[in-house]
């Protein structure tokens, strides 16, 4: 159902959390418990996706810059909206930018934004 353009990378503050949400929510399987940054791969598509999650404090602000989440791709962006909606997370409604690229937001369980494009 989704891809990537290249991995995507969430800050998070509790990744057990994380992991059990990403998986249950999104149909994201676990990996990889051998790596520093936890990860989880989606294999729904020809082009896999790759969430690594970057573990930080309590205290700690994410690097991310403001209205740039990271990317995620859907061959069909409705099928994806419905997914997301169907199972609880908080997605925004499906939208178009300036370019005609149809999109939508969801923010996670720590209220990460993540944005879902259409593939062309």
């Amino acid at each position: 159902m989704f891809s990537s353009a290249g991995d995507v990378v969430v800050d998070v503050r509790d990744v057990a959390a994380a992991q059990r949400w990403y998986s249950e929510k999104l149909g994201l399987p676990y990996s990889s418990p051998d790596v520093e940054e936890a990860s989880l791969e989606l294999g729904y598509s020809a082009h896999s996706i790759v969430v690594y999650f970057v573990e930080i404090s309590g205290s700690e602000c994410s690097k991310k810059s403001p209205g740039k989440p990271p990317i995620m791709f859907a061959r069909k962006l409705a099928d994806a909206h419905q997914h997301l909606s169907s199972r609880g997370v908080d997605v925004d409604p499906i939208q178009s930018d300036s370019g005609g690229n149809q999109f939508c937001r969801f923010r996670d369980l720590e209220g990460n934004e993540l944005e879902v494009c259409q593939e062309h």
